[in-house]
């Protein structure tokens, strides 16, 4: 059948521009859509809260865990850390506990102090592991002089 009886047989809505493809917007356009999208993501962000908030309360009338939010979007189950300190059992736990019973030490001490406190391992660059963690234990731990740090 030619092409110009078949588009009588299906009366449907044609496609806008050319060859089917959608008409272009322009920026203006593309702002208000990008607007509008947000503006119902918003809405949705709204009602999704109130339900949360809902079941939040449901659970707490139980006696069930809470659950915490945190960034990101994904959600942990059970009590909030403390943040007053690293994860017990982690390798910034016992070097800090080796600070707070030696005094002034050497990265090399640390890590020796760590594994003699139980620090279970098998970690070939354990020394190295440790300078890190004290680099990124600011709030912890005071750097005296190179490679020689003490806790706060």
């Amino acid at each position: 059948m030619p092409r110009a009886r078949r588009r009588f047989l299906n009366p449907g809505p044609r496609p806008a521009g050319r060859r089917g493809r959608p008409p272009t917007l322009g920026v203006a356009g593309a702002v208000s859509s990008l607007q509008r999208y947000r503006a119902e993501l918003l809405a949705q962000r709204d009602g999704l809260d109130g339900q949360i908030n809902a079941l939040d309360q449901a659970l707490s009338a139980i006696g069930a865990t809470p659950v915490q939010r945190i960034s990101g979007g994904v959600a942990r189950v059970g009590r909030p850390r403390k943040a007053g300190g690293p994860r017990p059992g982690s390798l910034k736990d016992y070097i800090l506990n080796a600070l707070r019973s030696g005094g002034v030490m050497a990265v090399k001490d640390i890590t020796s102090a760590v594994l003699s406190g139980g620090y279970a391992t098998k970690n070939k660059t354990l020394a190295k592991s440790v300078g890190i963690a004290l680099a990124e234990m600011k709030n912890h731990v005071q750097k005296v002089g190179r490679g020689r740090f003490r806790a706060k």
